[in-house]
């Protein structure tokens, strides 16, 4: 009687693990949600943070920009990175404020331009305070905004489906991808708040993770002595930035929808020009 009763038992066991286990793969939750409804959630949750941490690898015209940058409603501090150069970014209320080594403020085809070694030699390491009408200030300024960078996190070109269950930086997140990624791709937080925590604009585009949402951090104005102000170097005309007129490839700043315009510092001696210029999280 115990051996004809054990096989049902084990069968009974058997059908209820397997059951268990294709119900598991089925969508669950907010994840089970339609992906508009998913995205326009994840977009509410975007509008509602308070700061964000983004960093990743930005490709835009076959340059490699290397981005960790940390945002909040009243300032931002950060740094981008190329093969050629790194250019530190400080924002404090509506003040800001660019770094760079002294390859920022070289010409970028080679030549030997004593005016652009003067420049280096004064900026180099030390943070400018770009004025808000210099081109430059929308430029950078860009980077160092909350929420116009993370709707760009929300351009997605083509037909947007669900592409399983990842994990992004110890969060489960539910992929959304756009023609198969080609079209870019998102990852939105399972978490209590649908926050996108990745984006790839699209195929050999490089990847930004998201993360330390509504994660206050402290910024304040550099030093005197970390500080060069336009005016003790060229006290009378207006500042300019600079008319390189290579145009290689600089990702626009967030909300242009284009990119590769070349982009320059701010050049306080009026000769010296940047190596590389700020960068959208816009695909263009």
């Amino acid at each position: 009687m115990r051996r004809r009763l054990r096989a049902p038992v084990v069968l009974v066991l058997l059908l209820w693990m397997f059951a268990s286990a294709c119900s598991s793969d089925e969508p669950k939750g907010f994840a089970s949600e339609p992906t508009a409804t998913i995205l326009e959630q994840s977009r509410a949750a975007a509008k509602s943070a308070t700061a964000v941490h983004i960093a990743g690898t930005w490709i835009s015209q076959r340059v490699e920009y290397q981005i960790d940058m940390r945002i909040k409603n009243d300032g931002a501090a950060g740094e981008i990175t190329t093969a050629d150069t790194k250019i530190g970014l400080l924002r404090v209320g509506e003040d800001l404020f660019v770094r760079g080594d002294a390859t920022l403020y070289q010409p970028r085809d080679g030549r030997q331009d004593p005016d652009a070694a003067a420049s280096a030699e004064v900026l180099h390491d030390k943070y400018v305070k770009v004025p808000p009408d210099d081109p430059a200030y929308a430029r950078f300024g860009g980077f160092t905004r909350l929420h116009p960078l993370l709707d760009d996190m929300f351009l997605l070109s083509g037909e947007i489906k669900k592409d399983g269950r990842k994990d992004v930086r110890g969060v489960e997140t539910i992929l959304l991808s756009a023609d198969k990624g080609g079209g870019g791709e998102m990852y939105v937080s399972l978490g209590d708040k649908p926050f996108p925590m990745r984006y790839s604009p699209g195929t050999n585009s490089g990847r930004l993770d998201l993360y330390e949402y509504d994660q206050d951090f402290p910024v304040a104005m550099p030093g005197a002595d970390q500080l060069v102000d336009y005016g003790s170097l060229n006290p009378s005309p207006a500042p300019s930035t600079g008319t390189d007129t290579d145009d290689s490839a600089s990702p626009s700043p967030s909300g242009t929808g284009k990119s590769g315009s070349g982009t320059s510092s701010p050049r306080p001696s009026g000769s010296a020009t940047a190596t590389a210029g700020a960068t959208s999280t816009r695909s263009s």
